[in-house]
Order: C-alpha cells, then sequence, then structure tokens
C-alpha cells in the first residue's frame, strides 16, 4: 500500500491529505519489443483498491513505483504508450474500473455498479493470453 504522495498542484496552504491504494499483481507478460536497453518488455495487469478518493490517485501511486498505467500521458512512459498504439492498437488509458460500490446518499442503500471490459481490453487479454 502507499501513502502520502502529493498532489503537485494542492494550495501549499492546505495540509497534505492521506492517498492509499492497495494493489496486486493478477497476471503477467514478456512481449517481443524494445523500450528501453532489452530486446523485450515486460507488463503486468494489476488489481488496485484505491482506500482513499484523491485526484489521479492510482496514476500516481503506479508511477511513483515506476510502473505507470500504459496510456496515461500525463503520468506515464511516452516509449510504453507509442508501443501499445504502433503494436497493439491501444490508443487510450489502460485504467478500467470494474466494480464502483458506494452508499445512497438518501436512502444508504449500498449501490454496486460493474462493467464488463471492452474491445481493446479483450483484444490485449486475447493477445497476451490472459484469462
Amino acid at each position: 500500500e502507499l501513502d502520502k504522495i502529493a498532489d503537485k498542484f494542492a494550495s501549499q496552504e492546505k495540509e497534505a491529505q492521506e492517498a492509499v491504494t492497495a494493489y496486486k499483481p493478477l497476471a503477467k507478460v514478456e512481449v517481443p519489443y524494445s523500450t528501453g536497453k532489452f530486446p523485450t518488455t515486460r507488463y503486468c495487469l494489476m488489481e488496485m483498491k484505491p482506500k482513499t478518493g484523491r485526484k489521479h490517485q492510482l496514476r500516481r501511486h503506479m508511477a511513483h513505483l515506476r510502473h505507470p498505467i500504459v496510456g496515461d500521458t500525463s503520468h506515464g512512459d511516452g516509449k510504453h504508450n507509442k508501443l501499445f498504439r504502433n503494436e497493439f492498437d491501444s490508443h487510450r488509458l489502460l485504467l478500467h474500473a470494474s466494480e464502483l460500490r458506494f452508499v445512497h446518499p438518501f436512502t444508504n442503500e449500498e449501490l454496486v455498479m460493474k462493467a464488463s471490459i471492452d474491445d481493446t481490453w479483450q483484444q490485449l487479454f486475447t493477445r497476451f493470453e490472459w484469462d
């Protein structure tokens, strides 16, 4: 878990707010394309659960770990974004909210919204042989 990564745009008078994210790897892949000094590049499918709700929290935490989210033009790595555009026809941020849970403000009922993966994600899962 990560916490206390500051928002560089936050007011200097405002006290820093805690930011906590739980994460775990779900699947890995090594592709035969170079983005640096090695002939191949490795990627990991991550499950991330924000325990707090801060602006760009997941993107900032992964960038801080030197594992930026592919397609992130603000906190990511242009070489990886370019590789995914050119080799995998992926032209967007690869961040997917599969489930959102919150308590309804009037009924106090817990609401759960689920979303399946789209065609871009499905093509990557097939190509990387992820179930």
